[in-house]
């Protein structure tokens, strides 16, 4: 499994699967629940279920010139994402956004990890280990279920 690396590359975590997935899953629960109290839970629960498939893994080593090209992309739909679902559909756009944070919430717990001298706690091994397929490959799942992602949110927004 490649790791990310931070900006003097002195320390490196795991979080390559594309966030923009992550986040169009965490829409698509808040958009079909509609209730804050179990949306934003779900949608931080389904981080785990899409880490659980396989995914790609940005394409490059960490660091270099493309993986932040890739990732300064990825962090841009993932901005859109939430922008476009939240003005779609402003009467849940709090429940909309906070449950594409949530979605995306545990890959920012990585920059504790760093932090805090890579404790070995559960959470940890639990999300590192739940990611067994990150591959090049898993590029064609991950545009694939990204797709089905953005057709599932505008559906949820038309009906």
């Amino acid at each position: 499994m490649e790791e990310v690396c931070d900006a003097h590359f002195t320390k490196c975590y795991n979080v390559h699967m594309i966030s923009t997935s992550h986040v169009l899953g965490g829409t698509a629960i808040a958009l079909a629940v509609k209730q804050p109290a179990l949306a934003i839970p779900l949608a931080f629960l389904s981080h785990f279920v899409f880490d659980a498939i396989p995914h790609w893994d940005y394409g490059d080593k960490a660091g270099t010139p493309l993986w932040w090209k890739i990732w300064f992309m990825d962090g841009i739909g993932s901005g859109l994402a939430l922008l476009l679902v939240a003005l779609a559909d402003p009467q849940l756009a709090w429940v909309t956004v906070a449950s594409g944070f949530s979605a995306e919430l545990p890959d920012f717990f990585w920059v504790y990890y760093l932090r805090a001298g890579k404790p070995d706690w559960w959470f940890f091994r639990f999300h590192k280990w739940i990611q067994w397929s990150e591959t090049p490959r898993g590029l064609y799942y991950e545009l694939g279920y990204l797709a089905m992602l953005i057709v599932i949110n505008v559906w949820l927004l038309a009906r």
